[in-house]
């Protein structure tokens, strides 16, 4: 019997060729939705943060199941991508009020303040994160879940939520790595093999995930909804450092990627 990653690799090689390779289902981390890698911050107990740097096993993982190629893009005609767009836009607000719903005792008002939005509070998982960090992870895994249950039956097979994928500055190429490989490598305590990937909140393809149609990232502010947030620039020491995320996105992806705000709605 063939290797588990060889079988991934196998697998995803059909798909590819059949152009039918459905979306993930797989829920991605909490902790990995900011910034595109599960290690720009390591929020483990420090006797396991050595682990993250990753191993053979991971390295071994990645070079026989991830795709390779250049990016193809076929862009999203209208009225379909006015579709998506406010199916998105409709997730992120259904995302935030019923997360600031939960929270409704921890505000003074509706809606945080800046001083609560900078709170330190103990998350789901028992870590001390601010109000702030709280609440968009949060809000992330609702708009996922929205975005999941409508994009399922607007375009079954061709999306795909939370993808990784990595890019290579030099040659031009990108790869996707399947979200079976993903999983794989966290469970094997190689995260770290992750560093430097780009995770867009949702891809949309054709069928193949490197022939992509339109990239979407939500954006979940705080305390305020009165203007779109700038993308975020990668930290110094990062693989993409003094870059921002939306210039990697389109250096990576093709696609100019777009901004997707509650309230406010989607901004490429």
């Amino acid at each position: 019997m063939l290797p588990r990653h060889s079988r991934y690799a196998l697998i995803l090689l059909g798909c590819v060729l059949l152009g039918g390779c459905a979306a993930t289902s797989n829920p991605r981390r909490a902790e990995t939705y900011r910034l595109d890698t599960v290690t720009n911050t390591c929020r483990q107990p420090s006797a396991n943060c050595a682990a993250l740097a990753g191993g053979e096993a991971g390295s071994s993982i990645l070079a026989s199941a991830a795709v390779t190629g250049y990016v193809v893009v076929h862009a999203l005609e209208n009225p379909e991508r006015d579709l998506i767009d406010a199916t998105l836009t409709e997730c992120a607000d259904l995302a935030r009020s019923e997360v600031l719903l939960r929270h409704r005792q921890d505000f003074a008002s509706p809606s945080p303040t800046r001083e609560e939005c900078n709170q330190q509070v103990t998350d789901a998982a028992g870590r001390r994160v601010s109000r702030s960090m709280q609440l968009g992870t949060e809000m992330h895994l609702e708009a996922r879940k929205c975005a999941q249950k409508r994009l399922g039956k607007l375009r079954p097979g061709r999306f795909s939520l939370e993808p990784h994928y990595r890019y290579d500055p030099q040659s031009g190429q990108t790869k996707h790595i399947p979200d079976d490989d993903v999983e794989a490598l966290r469970e094997s305590g190689n995260q770290g093999e992750l560093r430097g990937t780009l995770v867009p909140d949702v891809v949309i393809h054709t069928g193949n995930p490197l022939h992509i149609q339109a990239v979407y990232d939500f954006k979940f502010p705080c305390f305020h909804l009165d203007g779109m947030p700038k993308w975020e620039t990668y930290p110094s020491g990062h693989p993409h450092q003094k870059f921002n995320q939306g210039e990697v996105y389109q250096a990576a992806l093709k696609a100019p990627p777009a901004r997707v705000v509650p309230r406010i709605g989607v901004e490429r």
